[in-house]
């Protein structure tokens, strides 16, 4: 976005202090439209925290990630058309690191059902889940073999949840 502003002024980002912010205030929508469509591909939780920005949300503990999530999908469904559509890209977020997959916390998870959860109370009606596979490339042979040591799972793709 920030390199085609002039040729793509439908596209509008929105960056905001998500804990100061007044969720309700209709005044957050700047465009005379409201959107047809919005793709979300939000900072994951943790896994890459140190990559993102300072105030990213990746940094929040678990539940005020969560929580996070709730308001923000309740803002957008407040804000939105009836006939907008909602592409949430994201993956199960495991306990995974240097344990075994038997030796996983769920409850210190977050899975694809959790966000569906989340965006089934703010109103959002699932139409798709998509499978969008990645390439395998970043499981190099140490990785793959200290993976195989450790009994860890190894994903190689990311999910795209259509709402409307």
């Amino acid at each position: 976005m920030a390199d085609r502003p002039d040729t793509r002024p439908e596209i509008e980002p929105c960056f905001w202090d998500f804990k100061g912010k007044d969720w309700g205030n209709s005044a957050t929508v700047t465009s005379k439209d409201k959107p047809d469509l919005i793709i979300l591909d939000p900072p994951y939780f943790d896994k890459k925290a140190r990559e993102y920005a300072d105030k990213s949300i990746s940094k929040l503990s678990r539940q005020e990630y969560l929580e996070f999530f709730e308001n923000f999908f309740a803002f957008l469904k407040r804000f939105s058309k009836k006939t907008t559509r909602l592409a949430f890209i994201n993956a199960d977020w495991r306990d995974f690191q240097n344990r075994s997959a038997t030796e996983e916390d769920p409850e210190n998870s977050i899975l694809l059902v959790d966000y569906c959860k989340i965006l089934k109370n703010a109103g959002w009606e699932l139409t798709h889940i998509i499978q969008a596979p990645m390439s395998s490339e970043r499981f190099d042979a140490v990785v793959v073999s200290a993976m195989q040591k450790k009994r860890i799972l190894g994903v190689t793709s990311r999910y795209v949840i259509v709402l409307k």
